[in-house]
């Protein structure tokens, strides 16, 4: 097993692999154990580096003293980061796991100055569940692919390696690793891949994990040569400006695949399946309008889709002159309000009576200073104190967008209306209005 380690680490690190240095992702269970001491065996130079997300209570704690006592014992170098992860996931719109893995890369990147490489433990079972589970979600060819083995400077020796035979291999070098109760929940979609599914296309064939990891290794070389041609079509369309991509709309229209070409392009920008195929499709969007992605903003020009960072967006404020503007960024119904009326109680979503819905309106950051009258509160409220008392932190603070009318707010879009403009026993026609996607800021 070291030999056919040492044989793909030369394949995916290069010819001078054994005098680079590594900072090995170590979370104590069999597949991570097993690197490092793959990594420790061979007399490579290596540190190991660990998360503790505490999400497991006490078994987190066991598992980062084990980790602990793995590097003392071989006299390696230990980098350990604690997390309190539900809290930071707190009113980021993102699941743990997305937090989490977000959490872990990033504090890799700041320590990985002294290193060549990172090395993350995951194998050939990993990279089978991944390929199942994107293909259960809807995937393109990249999806297909799995886990790829090289990443920028992240690389992944150890996608050679079968569950089986790391555990093998542990049991047979006596090595010791701790056991992730939750890896055996089935709640959990890649736990009943691992568990319900894939032994069931065992049945089909016995050697399907090493069946699977043949035929992605060919979707890997499919994908790297369909990627060439897609590159070369995006330079015919696109320019770059500083941190601007520009799409052209002129020679966009002209390609006979603009939707697979849109797809490629945004999606690297976060932008979803939908998003692109929207854009595609639709050659009436009027420009200023807007669609966001995790990390970027694109605006329809005249000419041009612009993509670029959002915090080069940070103060831009939408003018809304009428309904038709107020529909481009929000799905919105009329109804007739009655006294045994029940409103859905969800932050995404407004009720509003007409006669308040006062325009023109803006949409625009929040700003210090700013205020409102909480809807079903007790009173005036400052926008900064609220979001203390709601425990949101400041990278969520600065997504956040309001919908004003003249210097009064009407919503902290997604968070909470003002009760001023609520539906009173006044009130006949309203409107319902909610938020969209991807569609302003």
């Amino acid at each position: 097993m070291l030999k056919r380690f040492l044989q793909k680490l030369i394949t995916l690190a290069g010819r001078n692999a054994m005098q680079k240095r590594y900072l090995v992702a170590v979370s104590g269970g069999a597949d991570s154990t097993v690197a490092a001491s793959l990594f420790h065996d061979a007399g490579l130079q290596f540190a190991m580096a660990h998360c503790n997300f505490h999400l497991r209570g006490k078994d987190s704690d066991r598992d980062m003293q084990f980790v602990k006592e793995t590097a003392e014992h071989w006299q390696v170098p230990l980098f350990i980061r604690e997390f309190d992860t539900l809290e930071i996931q707190k009113n980021s719109g993102k699941s743990v796991e997305m937090v989490a893995r977000e959490l872990r890369y990033n504090w890799f990147s700041e320590i990985m100055d002294d290193f060549d490489h990172l090395v993350t433990a995951h194998q050939a079972s990993d990279a089978t569940e991944t390929q199942l589970l994107n293909l259960c979600r809807g995937t393109g060819l990249k999806g297909l692919c799995g886990i790829p083995p090289v990443n920028g400077k992240i690389i992944r020796p150890m996608l050679v390696f079968t569950a089986q035979e790391i555990r093998q291999y542990a049991e047979n070098h006596h090595l010791r690793y701790v056991e992730d109760y939750t890896n055996h929940d089935e709640r959990i979609a890649r736990n009943r891949i691992r568990h319900s599914v894939i032994p069931q296309l065992e049945i089909l064939n016995p050697q399907f994990l090493q069946t699977n990891t043949r035929s992605r290794h060919i979707l890997q070389q499919q994908y790297a040569y369909y990627q060439k041609h897609i590159e070369a079509e995006i330079k015919k369309i696109v320019s770059i400006e500083g941190s601007r991509c520009c799409i052209s709309r002129t020679r966009l229209a002209e390609c006979e695949d603009k939707d697979l070409l849109l797809y490629e392009l945004l999606t690297r920008f976060g932008f979803s399946s939908d998003t692109c195929l929207k854009l595609a499709q639709s050659t009436d969007f009027k420009p200023g309008k807007f669609f966001l992605s995790e990390t970027h903003i694109l605006l329809v020009d005249r000419d041009f889709l612009i993509v670029k960072p959002k915090n080069e967006e940070e103060n831009h404020i939408i003018e809304i002159e009428n309904l038709e503007n107020l529909k481009l960024y929000f799905e919105m119904e009329e109804f007739e309000y009655h006294k045994d009326m029940v409103f859905e109680k969800s932050p995404d979503t407004l009720y509003i009576p007409k006669e308040k819905l006062v325009f023109p309106l803006q949409i625009r950051p929040w700003q210090h200073g700013d205020f409102f009258y909480p809807l079903g509160g007790k009173g005036r409220q400052k926008l900064s104190d609220y979001f203390t008392d709601h425990k949101i932190d400041r990278f969520s603070k600065e997504k956040i967008r309001l919908l004003c009318s003249g210097d009064n707010i009407l919503w902290i879009i997604g968070l909470r209306s003002d009760e001023r403009w609520k539906v009173c026993k006044t009130s006949t026609e309203c409107y319902q209005i909610k938020q969209k996607a991807e569609t302003y800021e």
